[in-house]
């Protein structure tokens, strides 16, 4: 059976961790990004267009017309002492406007709802991926 931990606990733990094992928690955040890049591009950069006024934008796919977008989703993981992140992101300049909206155009996220999406997964497999980690050590 698993201790509940309170979140200040948990982040002392991986505090922890990333300075006593940073292989683990790098490997658990690897993961946990690659779940994130391959919700967005599976789920919304993938398919056809979702019809004009059909469903949730939040939940929208964007038309594919080079793939440039889906192939451009990277993933970078940095584990220091004082800092552990995983970044899931792109270099496509017009990126942002599709995430975030402009003026003109409403919104449709394929990273931000991709987090959201599998964010209980994520947890589950940091976690996961840690106590293997462990286990090994």
């Amino acid at each position: 059976m698993m201790a509940t931990l309170t979140m200040k606990q948990f982040e002392k733990k991986i505090k922890k961790w990333a300075k006593d094992e940073p292989s683990i928690l790098e490997n658990a955040l690897k993961t946990a990004a690659e779940i994130v890049r391959g919700e967005a591009v599976q789920k919304h950069l993938s398919g056809p267009k979702m019809a004009k006024g059909k469903g949730s934008l939040k939940n929208a796919t964007l038309a594919r017309h080079s793939g440039d977008l889906a192939g451009s989703i990277n993933t970078k993981v940095s584990v220091t002492k004082n800092k552990q992140m995983a970044e899931v992101g792109t270099n496509i300049k017009y990126a942002h406007r599709h995430e975030f909206g402009t003026f003109g155009m409403p919104k449709r996220p394929f990273l931000t709802s991709s987090l959201e999406a599998k964010r209980q997964k994520i947890l589950e497999v940091i976690l996961d991926r840690l106590m293997e980690g462990y286990k090994k050590s």
